[in-house]
This record gives structure tokens, C-alpha cells and sequence, in this order.
């Protein structure tokens, strides 16, 4: 059995690996109560552990959580998007589609960036439905997802990674900006969503201004 080691450190929790695992464990706040800290991190493991189990898009299988702040999971192999998308810019069609099934069972992810965003190679997991045969797209990281109806919610999902596009893959910006959309057409709410992203993106000029 090999020795859990760190591979990743944020704001809200530490990433370790073991025996081809990845566990993800809350960290405390000393700046918050201890009682109201323990409570916002076991609400927030429990909606995560709760969305791995049973969401229908691409994404790290739950292997177990002790509903309070440590979550293990499926390790994804593959390449994160973040580090390929500007070679092959048609990938964000395939991301698009999966936002697109994500928001339509009514989740949004609230961390919507290509560094949590994996192409799992062909045979290293599941394929999804319809792509058998082909690499994959698989979503990562959902700290920070929540179940909403609102648009306004979906809108600012992909304004996020309309940034995301923005600041790392200026280069094919435009390109991948229109995959990504074209994909996101099988959206249910994909008219008012994209109406209301140019609502957002004005509010946030406003302000700038």
C-alpha cells in the first residue's frame, strides 16, 4: 500500500493520492466559529458527495465520504484541458455539450475552467453514452457546484469560462468560444442563457467603467 502524498493545495481543501485514489479533505477556518465552520464543511462535503453520486455527465466516480469533510474519488487519467485545448480548440465543442447536460439537470458547476476539465483517454474509463471508442470529457472539482433553476446561475457558469478562455487560450479564444457554444445548443434554456451572459458581461463593464 503506498503512502498518501499531497498533489494539490486551494483556498478551500488539500487534494492527496493513494493506492490510485484521490481524497479530498476540507480544511478548517480559524477565522470562522468552530461550530458554524464544521457545520459549512460537512454541508459542503455532503452536496458534493451527493452530486458524484448522482450526476449523469462525465466525472470521478464516488468511491466513499464520511459525510463531514474528507471525500474519496476516482482518480481521472488524462491530460487536463488546459494544457492541450490550444492545439485542438474543436475540444470545447465536446465541453459545451457536457455543460449543456449538466445545466439541463438543473447543476452548475461554479468553478468552470479548463484546469478542471480532464480528456481521459480512450479505455481508461467509461465512455460516454454515444462515444464509444473516442477520448473523453470529463468534468472535475465540483467544491463549488449547487443545484439551481436560474439562468442567471447557468449564465455565470459560462461567463466564467468564457474568462477561463480568455486569460489562458487567448490564441484560439474565438475558435474554441464558438465550439464550445455550438455545443452548448442542446442547452434547454440556451437562447435566454446566452441572453443573459451579455447581461452579466455588461453589468461587469459597467462597473469596470
Amino acid at each position: 500500500m503506498e503512502e498518501m502524498k499531497e498533489i494539490a493545495r486551494g483556498a478551500e481543501a488539500v487534494l492527496y493520492e493513494k493506492d490510485g485514489k484521490i481524497i479530498k479533505d476540507r480544511l478548517a477556518k480559524s477565522y470562522r466559529h468552530p461550530d458554524l465552520d464544521s457545520e459549512l464543511r460537512r454541508q459542503r462535503t455532503r452536496r458534493e458527495a451527493k452530486l458524484l453520486k448522482d450526476l449523469k455527465v462525465p466525472h470521478p466516480a464516488l468511491i466513499e465520504s464520511d459525510n463531514s469533510k474528507k471525500i474519496v474519488m476516482e482518480k481521472i487519467e488524462g491530460a487536463k484541458v488546459r494544457e492541450i485545448l490550444d492545439k485542438d480548440p474543436t475540444l470545447a465543442q465536446q465541453i459545451g455539450e457536457i455543460v449543456a447536460d449538466l445545466h439541463n439537470s438543473d447543476w452548475v458547476h461554479g468553478d468552470l475552467t479548463t484546469s478542471n476539465i480532464i480528456l481521459r483517454k480512450e479505455g481508461l474509463g467509461n465512455q460516454r453514452k454515444g462515444g464509444k471508442g473516442e477520448d473523453e470529457i470529463v468534468l472535475i472539482d465540483f467544491g463549488l457546484s449547487f443545484q439551481t433553476h436560474k439562468v442567471e446561475d447557468k449564465a455565470v457558469d459560462i461567463h466564467l469560462f468564457k474568462q477561463a478562455l480568455e486569460s489562458k487560450h487567448f490564441k484560439v479564444y474565438d475558435e474554441a468560444l464558438a465550439a464550445f457554444l455550438q455545443g452548448y445548443r442542446k442547452a434547454k434554456d440556451y437562447k435566454e442563457v446566452l441572453k443573459r451572459i451579455e447581461e452579466v458581461e455588461a453589468r461587469g463593464r459597467y462597473r469596470k467603467g
